[in-house]
């Protein structure tokens, strides 16, 4: 096979065979960073969507904040907002999507359902997820990761 022959066919296989290797990196550990329990009163102004389903409210805690959601009657979920999937890009930050009631990084386009899991995107790991117990008005959120 002469030179300029081998530099057409060799190459483009090359190109071809490093594209299907790569893929995307695999999910890093969430760093744990440790906090105080949370105490969220759901009669607060502040904390109103919190009485209904699907409400939801972001609080401090965790790595990059918590997202408190309330499922249906008494259930309630705590998720830590740093992404599972390269969680320590600066970007990494789940956040509610009003129009499709499910939770999405932004940064890398995961999405994740009401039990923490990915539905689509990159990420394979669930969301961190914090107890949470509810005591009359009050729910308090410790740092105790149950899943």
């Amino acid at each position: 096979m002469n030179t300029k022959l081998k530099k057409f066919v060799i190459l483009p296989l090359m190109l071809i065979g490093l594209a299907f290797s790569c893929k995307p990196e695999s999910d890093d550990p969430i760093p744990f960073l440790p906090f105080s329990d949370i105490l969220v009163n759901v009669a607060l102004p502040e904390n109103y969507a919190l009485q209904f389903d699907n409400g939801y409210k972001y609080v401090s805690g965790g790595v990059k904040g918590i997202i408190v959601f309330h499922s249906t009657g008494a259930s309630y979920y705590a998720f830590e907002r740093n992404c599972p999937f390269q969680p320590n890009d600066a970007c990494s930050t789940v956040e509610m999507e009003n129009t499709n009631l499910r939770m999405i990084d932004p940064c890398c386009s995961s999405v994740f359902d009401f039990d923490g899991n990915p539905t689509s995107g990159p990420a394979r790991n669930p969301l961190r997820q914090y107890r949470i117990e509810a005591q009359g008005t009050t729910l308090i959120i410790s740092d105790e990761v149950i899943n």
